[in-house]
């Protein structure tokens, strides 16, 4: 009776550099975002965080470090025009 050789049983394979930077660039401009031109950089976190999910890299704290900047952005211009009319 032969056996079968042991296969090690093997993930997927290793994520690209890409991945990385995608994520990373993600959390830094939501973080960024939350403080300045977060209208801008939300959306543009958003946009990394969804490029790094489509390279198999998890990245949920980028993007809803970019949700919260645009939410702030929106609110930040909704306030200052409100601000110029009713002044």
């Amino acid at each position: 009776m032969s056996q079968q050789p042991y296969q090690h049983a093997s993930g997927p394979g290793p994520l690209p550099p890409e991945a990385g930077k995608a994520r990373t660039a993600s959390l830094v401009l939501g973080i960024i975002g939350i403080f300045f031109l977060g209208i801008v950089l939300g959306p543009l976190a958003i946009m990394q965080a969804n490029k790094a999910e489509r390279l198999g890299e998890r990245s949920s704290a980028g993007r809803v470090l970019g949700w919260i900047a645009t939410v702030f952005g929106v609110a930040a211009l909704v306030f200052g025009i409100l601000r110029v009319v009713l002044q």
